[in-house]
């Protein structure tokens, strides 16, 4: 049994970052789901972080990573029941 998780949820993983280029924004939300609902279902506690993230829009902003950060940030929200206060 582990007593703790710590799960570094980068960004730069991403197929259209420069650095990354492995998963989709599809397959990166599915990633984020399996380590949030395992750790539920196996009752370890989590402690997480939002990590790199290097792409960036025409206009040079750092928008695609934020939104990136924010879908994991929601699917954590969704894991633990808290999606219904969620703005986004």
């Amino acid at each position: 049994m582990y007593d703790l998780v710590l799960y570094q949820a980068g960004a730069d993983i991403h197929v259209n970052d420069p650095l990354g280029g492995i998963l989709t924004t599809e397959q990166m939300k599915q990633r984020d789901r399996t380590i949030f609902n395992g750790c539920i279902t196996r009752r370890i506690p989590l402690v997480w972080n939002l990590a790199g993230g290097y792409q960036r829009d025409l206009n040079g902003t750092i928008a695609p990573v934020l939104s990136l950060h924010r879908n994991t940030m929601h699917q954590c929200l969704r894991a633990y029941g808290l999606d219904k206060t969620y703005k986004h």
